[in-house]
């Protein structure tokens, strides 16, 4: 059977506001054969479960913190674009997250270097706003993640992926040059991610899936198109909830983010 790791980071703030509940729901629910890699930056995570593993962020990823120190003072990566000709034209330039390349380069990092140092088959990434609800075995995990397939992940049609929840097959020479790209276009983010028209990691890793030969499953085909919910709507739904934007306020989801009604008790009690 193969191995499968998990990986997510967050800060101190994150780490009060959802990743805690996130680890705590992960070691109640998630099968014990898999390991969850926190990387925690400036914070101490709690944790007494054998497959959870606590790892210094900023100590670790060394080439996240170079990363930081070359463009902490430079606007457009820190989602300032108002001196860009072409980007501070656009209708949502006020909408700076699409160029924080420093904010979203903290998870990107995290799985470079996770991959790296693991012994596993499958590396999962799961954004700290994840929210373990319901118990999932390792054969309905095992069975998610698709042996031929490359890469797993969420998308949304006429937009960029939702990465909330994605997969990288390491055993495949396309899933580590798919991972290689990645990492490539942070490295060297002058000729990469700021050549594209945005630069946080969702757009990002959908510009470098789409320049690679990958046999990818996509959980949410012709699930959602453009903006919307898509994870709690796929067969991940089951399982777990995703508290992005200000659904991290409100501890779930909303009702209104299903398309249909879900059978699972969790969802009947919203």
């Amino acid at each position: 059977m193969r191995e499968i790791a998990v990986v997510t980071t967050f800060n101190k703030q994150g780490l009060d506001t959802y990743g805690q509940r996130m680890i705590d729901s992960y070691e109640k629910n998630w099968p014990k054969e898999i390991t969850l890699y926190v990387y925690a930056e400036d914070c101490t995570p709690k944790t007494t479960a054998s497959n959870v593993v606590i790892r210094d962020l900023n100590k670790e990823c060394r080439s996240l913190v170079a990363f930081k120190e070359k463009w902490k003072n430079v606007p457009k990566a820190n989602g300032d674009i108002s001196n860009d000709p072409v980007r501070s034209k656009r209708r949502d330039a006020f909408k700076g997250f699409k160029w924080d390349a420093i904010k979203f380069s903290h998870k990107v990092y995290a799985i470079f270097h996770c991959a790296k140092t693991v012994d596993a088959d499958v590396l999962m990434w799961m954004d700290a706003d994840m929210y373990c609800h319901s118990p999932i075995s390792l054969e309905t995990v095992q069975a998610l993640i698709p042996e031929d397939k490359d890469l797993c992940y969420i998308g949304r049609e006429r937009k960029w992926p939702e990465c909330g929840l994605y997969t990288i097959n390491l055993r495949s020479k396309r899933g580590r040059q798919f991972l290689s790209r990645f990492q490539w276009v942070y490295d060297n983010a002058e000729s990469g991610i700021f050549k594209m028209e945005e630069w946080h990691d969702s757009f990002v890793f959908e510009q470098v899936r789409r320049k690679s030969r990958l046999e990818s499953l996509n959980w949410t085909k012709g699930l959602i198109k453009g903006e919307g919910h898509p994870l709690i709507n796929s067969e991940w739904g089951a399982y777990l909830d995703h508290l992005k934007g200000g659904r991290k306020e409100l501890g779930k989801s909303k009702k209104t983010d299903l398309l249909k009604p879900r059978e699972e008790y969790y969802w009947k009690n919203l």
